[in-house]
Parts: structure tokens; sequence; C-alpha cells
């Protein structure tokens, strides 16, 4: 097996529902130990909501996914033993990911200041709704509450209907991208430095970057259409972008690159560019303005065609286009699956479990799907004993006490 560019790195991932769970799935995909720190009898919340199903028993698939190849112990952090061993847990390891309100570290008495004195070289990665600071610190937030927050929702949607989430978890999912980003980088000025750092992530900023490109527009322009819904639109772009076909819908590449004349031609709709013919565009602002006479007729055009046919009619001309894939076609279409986009691990009770594959893809040191997330406290042995020399009778004992 090829080696792994975190492996040798511990990470102690003390986190529960989507977003902070995933900067750990990262983590243990590229290689890294990651030891799931979950509440005795309990467990992570995402344990026991969400996705079920035939042959799964009381396992949950999105539970099984954002923490596979994780292990996994139990351990009451309100218990001032618990609180004694994670503490010594922090003395072996290398990262803390941990998505707890703010604050709430500190008032365990394990917050970053305490845990960079035990271990200067440790990095602690907290991610929360708005992030450390600000007036919002303090108010519990999900994915759809940034979402709304960020100004995604905003601008989701067609004009005359209400704000639209969007269709993923885009404010979790980017919560724990940006996590990772944030943690690979403070691994790397450790290695200058020698010491660790605290990355705070907000789930609120991470979704507003989805929409910077508006918001850097309109911070400079103030021209309220520029932060108007405006569905398949996009400001500045007076096209359609989406066209229907008679067997679904495929997408159309706005105009840079396009060639309007070709577009014309191929619909039998030169007449409306007749006034600008020898004429060459030379920005992609008037590619748009030529795009977007023949917008309406280019729909007309496409509505009777299969979406093979569209795309064969386009594709033929020059343009760059793609039909929507639902999911299902997703999963079984040649370029996900050449990706490997979508893998198969066993699991000791479900069998075969298909999970989503590794994005980054790395020449030398790939990343793995290896297994499916443990069982509560599947690892309590290996952590506990092997790792901090605690007896078989100690586990026993702590385990009565409700420690682990």
């Amino acid at each position: 097996m090829a080696e792994k560019a975190l492996q040798g790195i511990r990470v102690l991932d003390v986190t529960h529902a989507w977003a902070g769970p995933l900067v750990g799935m990262y983590l243990a995909d590229m290689g890294a130990e990651v030891i799931h720190v979950e509440k005795p009898g309990i467990g992570d919340m995402q344990r026991s909501v969400a996705v079920h199903g035939p042959g799964l028993g009381d396992d949950n698939l999105v539970f099984l996914f954002i923490n596979r190849n994780k292990k996994s112990i139990t351990l009451d952090l309100k218990n001032p033993k618990g609180i004694e061993i994670f503490k010594a847990l922090v003395k072996e390891s290398d990262i803390v990911v941990q998505n707890f309100s703010p604050g709430t570290m500190d008032k365990l008495g394990i917050g970053y200041d305490v845990l960079n004195d035990l271990n200067h070289r440790i990095i602690m990665v907290s991610v929360s709704g708005f992030g450390q600071n600000g007036p919002y610190r303090d108010q519990h937030a999900y994915d759809l509450t940034a979402q709304a927050m960020s100004g995604l929702m905003s601008v989701t949607g067609l004009p005359e209907d209400p704000p639209l989430r969007s269709g993923g978890v885009v404010a979790d999912q980017l919560g724990g991208i940006y996590g990772f980003c944030g943690v690979m980088t403070a691994l790397y000025w450790r290695e200058k430095s020698g010491r660790g750092q605290h990355v705070d992530v907000s789930l609120m900023d991470g979704a507003s970057f989805m929409v910077s490109d508006r918001i850097v527009r309109y911070a400079a322009l103030g021209e309220p259409e520029l932060i108007a819904r405006m569905g398949n639109k996009y400001p500045f772009l007076p096209l359609t972008l989406c066209y229907p076909t008679k067997d679904g819908h495929f997408t159309f590449r706005f105009p840079a690159g396009q060639d309007p004349f070709n577009i014309a031609k191929l619909i039998g709709r030169e007449d409306l560019l007749q006034e600008n013919e020898g004429e060459q565009p030379v920005s992609f602002m008037d590619t748009a303005a030529l795009l977007a006479k023949i917008d309406q007729p280019l729909r007309d055009f496409l509505e009777d065609k299969t979406t093979d046919e569209a795309l064969e009619a386009l594709e033929g001309v020059g343009v760059a286009c793609a039909p929507v894939l639902s999911i299902d076609k997703l999963i079984e279409d040649p370029q996900f699956r050449a990706r490997d986009m979508l893998v198969e691990v066993d699991h000791p009770r479900c069998g075969k479990v298909k999970l989503p594959g590794v994005v980054t893809k790395l020449s030398e040191t790939p990343g793995t799907v290896e297994s499916p997330a443990p069982d509560l406290g599947e690892h309590n042995d290996e952590i506990y004993c092997d790792l901090l020399g605690y007896s078989r009778e100690d586990l026993d004992e702590m385990k009565k006490d409700g420690i682990i």
C-alpha cells in the first residue's frame, strides 16, 4: 500500500454532526490517525439521526461516510478523570478538532491556552456557526442557518419566489474544507516554527465566500440587480444558461469562447444578428450582448430536441455545454466512476457499503477510503491501553464509573 501524506499525524476529533467531523474525515483520508472522542453510551448525535435503510439496522449511512477511516473511543469530558485522560491524549497528539459552541472547551478546562501549555506543537481547529468572536458567537447555527445569514440563500431561487437553500449541505461542507485548509496551513507553519496555533472557522464566513463575486461587485458599485435572485441567469448576463430539452435539461456555458454567429446559423436565425454581421466581439460583455439576442430562439430550437441531440448540435459549433445530471445518473456516469468518486468498503453488519470517494488526487501519496465509521468505543482498548498504558482492569473500572 502506498505511503500516505499524513501518516504519523495523530488527531483528537471531538466533534459531532457534520462540519466538524468532515475536518477529521479529510485528515483521515490522507493517512492521519483520527481518534473520534464520543460521549459514553450515546456517541456522536449523527449516529442516531438521518439515513437508515433495509439491512442497516441502527447504522446511519451519513455517519458511516463522514466518520470513515477513524477510530472511536468513549470519554466523558464533564468528568474530572475524563479531562485528565483527555489532557494525556493531547500530549501524544498533533491536532485537536472540535465544534462545540465557542467557550465550551474553556469551560471544560481544555481550551486552546491550556492545550498549548500541555503541548506547544498542538494545533486546535474550532469550527462553529459564527466563529470565536463577534456579536453572534454564542448563537447556535447549523448548515441552513449559515446559508441564510451568509447571503447565499438570498441569491438562490427565482426572482418571484422565496429564497431557497442549496440542494447540498454547502455551509457544513465548506466548514469542513476550510477547517482542513486551515489545519494544513498550520501544520506547515509548525514545521518551520515548531509551534502550533488555533484555527478558527465559521460556517457563515465560508458560505459567504460562495457569493464573493456578488459581494465584491455590490461593495464597489452598489447596484441592487447585482444582489437579486436570478434563477439560472447571472448578473451582467441576460442569458438563460440552463435550457430545457425534450427529455431533461442541459446547461450552456456563457459566453467566453462562444461564437454567437455560429449559434445563430445553427438555429437558423442569422437575421437576429444581421446588424452585427462582420463584427468580432472584443470582450466578454460584447459576446453576452449578442447571445442575449438569440437566447429565446435558442430555447425554442432546443425544446423539441433530446438532450443528446442538443449537446451534439451545440458541441458541433464549439459551444461548451453539459447535461444536468440527477443523482441517480451521476453515480452511473463514466466520468464520475473513472475518478473513483464512489467506492465500496466492507462493514461488519451492513456488508458492502458505497461511500463517496476522495476528491483530491495525490500522485505520490493518494488518499483512500479503507473503512466506514467505527462502532462506538471500538478502539478504547487500543488507545487507552496501548497508547496511554492503562490496564484492562482500569478500563473496566472507568467504564463502571461512566468515564468511558
